[in-house]
């Protein structure tokens, strides 16, 4: 046994938030070379800068790679796709690894699968085999599973649509969602003041993304949660949260910013750690919008969810989470609904939990180092 050069390409606060626990694990092993390779919303103001939290956390970033992200348009987005493929297909050119470790489905960190894939580099993908039909997630998804050659899943369903895309068995390993795990592990020496200083209060939090792949407009969506938010107040406070870097989500930044400023009860966070943001949901009434963490952490937390319209459409979920169109009588009922279950106190089950998952993880991950990752595979036939 060597050192082993192992990197994880991270592209926004959701992911890295996810993988923490993992990534610190292999950070301490004497025998790998461990460090993280940057890019996306991570390096962009407009979206709080979160590269800081990864250099708080002590890892090693070994490459920046800016893409001046505009999402005013489809064809922008692909403009930085293009950049990221450029820059990380010349950096792979010169540096070689062992492994390297993506997770999911954006686009910019699609860009770096296949430059990694053309440059011969193994890849460990994470939260493959699941399915979002609205958003262009779900496509990338599945792109990057097929660039991979070593797969972790966060539930037995999504393993077995991995296996189906073509991938063998013996490379594609159910091991839990490492973000359900983490709310078990809330650090509260972690949690900024201005989310602690909210305790004393009831409050919604909203987490709401563009829809990518259907016909939804997100003005007409954004005013549709207002108006139920609106008319269920209860005098309770609201918390937005930042929104992603798909297309169109400057529309829903805008919009929840002006409503704060507008509102005594309103409050927007573009940009808090992980920890932080799993505290304030935990301390909440319920999250409303339609983001992962909704379906994946937000059970864990013992919290209900507001899941509108089709943005994880197809996404397996357990009976906390309460599918609504974007449509203010239903949002508002769905939040009538969230006020009668827990005053009758219904279990919360979450099937994305899955005890020791980071653990899991690395020591997985050491499995795979210790048999000398290859990049060659051969379709999996299903007979």
């Amino acid at each position: 046994m060597g050192i082993y050069k192992v990197a994880y390409a991270t592209g926004s606060r959701a992911d890295y938030g996810i993988v923490k626990n993992y990534l610190k694990l292999l950070n301490q092993d004497q025998e790998i070379d461990f460090s993280v390779l940057v890019t996306g919303s991570h390096l962009e103001n407009k979206f709080g800068h979160s590269v800081d939290i990864i250099k708080q956390d002590g890892f090693k970033i070994e490459l920046e790679v800016p893409l001046n992200i505009d999402n005013s348009s489809n064809a922008n987005v692909i403009h930085c796709m293009s950049v990221a493929l450029d820059s990380f297909g010349k950096y792979f050119e010169k540096q070689k690894y062992d492994l390297l470790i993506i997770l999911g489905d954006r686009y910019e960190m699609m860009a770096v699968a296949i430059a990694a894939a053309m440059q011969r580099i193994p890849i460990l993908h994470l939260h493959g085999g699941e399915v979002t039909y609205g958003n262009y997630d779900e496509f990338i998804r599945h792109s990057m599973t097929k660039m991979s050659q070593y797969h972790f899943t966060s539930t037995e369903v999504y393993r077995r649509r991995v296996i189906q895309l073509g991938e063998d068995p013996k490379r594609v390993f159910y091991l839990g969602a490492l973000g359900a795990e983490n709310c078990c592990k809330i650090d509260e020496k972690k949690v900024v003041e201005k989310v602690k200083m909210l305790l004393p209060y009831k409050y919604w939090v909203v987490a709401f993304h563009p829809e990518t792949l259907t016909d939804m407009d997100v003005e007409h969506q954004v005013r549709e949660v207002l108006a139920a938010l609106e008319k269920n107040n209860d005098g309770c406070d609201i918390i937005f949260m930042g929104t992603n870097a798909d297309t169109k989500s400057d529309v829903i930044r805008s919009t929840w910013i002006d409503y704060v400023q507008q509102h005594n009860n309103a409050y927007y966070y573009e940009n808090l750690n992980v920890d932080s943001f799993l505290y304030l949901v935990k301390n909440s009434i319920a999250l409303i919008g339609n983001s992962s963490s909704g379906i994946i952490e937000t059970p864990s937390l013992g919290r209900y969810t507001i899941n509108i319209g089709d943005r994880q459409k197809g996404r397996e979920h357990g009976n906390s989470v309460i599918d609504v169109v974007c449509n203010r009588a239903e949002i508002y009922h769905a939040m009538e609904e969230v006020k009668r279950k827990i005053d009758e106190n219904e279990k919360i089950t979450n099937p994305y939990y899955v005890k020791d998952t980071a653990e899991n993880y690395y020591e997985k991950t050491k499995d795979i180092l210790n048999e000398k990752p290859s990049v060659l595979k051969e379709f999996f036939d299903i007979k």
